[in-house]
C-alpha cells in the first residue's frame, strides 16, 4: 500500500510528528492471497493453488477445531489473564516449568516485545539480511542500531555473528530453520556459538519451522534452555506444524527471569479464547502432529527432486518449504505463474533475484506447482538467455 509523503505536503503538520523510527520503517511485503489473485486475474478462487506462506495445506488437529466451539459461549467474556491451562500444556509439552513460558498473540508478537525488554536507543542487534525482515524491524523500532551480517552458502556464519558482537550488542537473532533459506544451524556449531558469545546477550532462536526438521544434528533450543543457558530464548509457534495460523498463537521458552520480564510488557488479555481452547488440543493430538508432519516431510523430498529435475539448484530443506534457484528474474516468473492459479514467492527481498520460496503443499498442489514450472521456465530461461546474448552482441 502507497502511503502520502508528508515532506511533500507542508500542510500536513500533524504526521510531522510522526517517530522518525517508524518512518524509516518499510512495509511489510507478505505473501500474495487468493482473493488478491482471483480478483486481479479473474481466476475462481477453488482453482488457485497458493504456495507462498509456509501454511500447512494438511489443516489442524480435528480435536483442535472441536475445542473451539466451546468457548462460543463464552466470547462476552475477557479470557482468563493468566492463560495457565494453555501455559500448562506448553510447558508440559516442552519439558520445562510454566514459569519458563511466555504466550503471544503467534510468536510474532513476542519478536516485537524483545527488544522492548533489551534495547535502549543507540544499543545494538545483529540479523542476517538472508532471515525473516521483522527481527529488524522490530529492534529498529526501538531506535536499536541493526548491525547485518550476511549468510555464506545459505547458512548462518556463526564465526562472523560472534566477530560483530561488541559491549553494544544486546540481541543476536538466529531462525532455526532458517525462512527463506530452510538450513539449519547444528548443535555443535551453537554450542560453540555460545560459548563465545556473553550472557548478557540474549541469543533469540526463532523455531517457527523446526518441528519439520529431521536432521539429528539439529540444534532444538529448548534442550539448551533445559541445560542452563540464561541467555536463550527460543521462539515457536501454533502458525505452521500445527496448522493455526489464523488463530495467532504462538509462544516463548526461556529463563524464568526472561520470562517474567515478558510477561510484564505484553498486554492484558492478548489471547483471544478459541486460540487458548485449541491449543491444549493440538499440543494433545501428537499422532495428527506426526501424520502432517511425515506428508510434509516426503512432499519436501518429491518438490526438492522435481526442481532439481528442471534445471534448478535445490537448497537442501529442514523446513516445509524449498529454496530454488530457477536460473531466471524470479520476479517474472512470479508474475507468469500467478496468471496460471499459481502463487510462490520470489525471494529478490532477500537478495536471492533468481530463487523462489515454494511451500510443500498437497501431493496435487506439488504436482500442480511442478507441471507450470515446466511450462515456463524454458521459454522464460530462453528469453532472457537472447536478451543476453543481444546485449553482449551490442557491446
Amino acid at each position: 500500500m502507497q502511503h502520502p509523503d508528508p515532506s511533500r505536503h507542508p500542510e500536513r503538520r500533524h504526521e510531522s510528528s510522526f517517530r522518525e523510527a517508524v518512518r524509516r520503517l518499510g512495509d511489510y511485503e507478505p505473501g500474495r492471497s487468493v482473493q488478491q489473485v482471483s480478483q486481479e486475474f479473474g481466476i475462481p478462487i477453488d482453482e488457485i493453488v497458493k504456495l507462498a506462506s509456509n501454511e500447512n495445506p494438511y489443516g489442524p488437529s480435528p480435536e483442535a477445531l472441536a475445542a473451539i466451539p466451546t468457548e462460543f459461549g463464552n466470547l462476552h467474556m475477557y479470557p482468563w489473564q493468566e492463560f495457565a491451562d494453555l501455559r500448562q500444556c506448553v510447558a508440559e509439552t516442552n519439558g520445562v516449568e510454566p514459569d519458563n513460558v511466555v504466550l503471544g498473540s503467534g510468536s510474532e508478537s513476542i519478536v516485537q516485545m524483545i527488544p522492548r525488554l533489551y534495547v535502549e536507543s543507540g544499543d545494538e542487534v545483529i540479523v542476517s539480511p538472508q532471515s525473516y525482515s521483522r527481527y529488524a524491524a522490530g529492534s529498529a523500532l526501538m531506535n536499536a542500531v541493526v548491525r547485518l551480517v550476511s549468510l555464506r552458502d545459505y547458512h548462518f556464519d556463526l564465526d562472523a555473528v560472534a566477530g560483530a558482537t561488541n559491549e553494544r550488542t544486546r540481541i543476536v537473532w538466529l531462525c532455526n530453520p532458517n525462512n527463506p533459506t530452510g538450513t539449519i544451524i547444528r548443535r555443535d556449531e551453537m554450542l560453540r556459538f555460545l560459548d563465545t558469545i556473553p550472557e548478557t546477550v540474549a541469543v533469540v532462536l526463532d523455531q517457527a519451522y523446526g518441528e519439520f526438521a529431521d536432521d539429528p544434528q539439529y540444534a532444538e533450543g529448548v534442550r539448551l534452555v533445559r541445560d542452563g543457558y540464561p541467555n536463550v530464548i527460543v521462539l515457536k509457534t501454533f502458525s505452521k506444524a500445527y496448522a493455526l495460523a489464523g488463530l495467532r498463537l504462538g509462544y516463548a521458552i526461556a529463563d524464568g527471569a526472561i520470562c517474567q520480564m515478558l510477561d510484564r510488557i505484553e498486554e492484558p488479555f492478548f489471547l483471544n479464547r478459541a486460540a487458548t481452547a485449541a491449543g491444549p488440543a493440538a499440543l494433545a493430538d501428537t499422532a495428527w502432529l506426526e501424520r502432517s508432519v511425515t506428508a510434509i516431510r516426503k512432499g519436501r523430498s518429491y518438490l526438492s527432486d522435481g526442481l532439481s529435475a528442471l534445471g534448478c539448484t535445490v537448497v537442501p530443506s529442514q523446513a516445509n518449504f524449498v529454496l530454488a534457484d530457477v536460473g531466471c528474474d524470479a520476479r517474472a516468473l512470479f508474475e507468469r505463474l500467478m496468471r496460471r492459479g499459481l502463487i510462490v514467492r520470489p525471494t529478490d527481498a532477500w537478495g536471492y533475484p533468481t530463487h523462489i520460496r515454494v511451500t510443500v503443499g498437497t501431493p496435487e498442489q506439488n504436482e500442480t506447482c511442478l507441471r507450470l514450472l515446466a511450462k515456463e521456465l524454458p521459454s522464460l530461461r530462453a528469453r532472457e538467455g537472447r536478451q543476453a546474448a543481444s546485449s553482449s552482441a551490442a557491446d
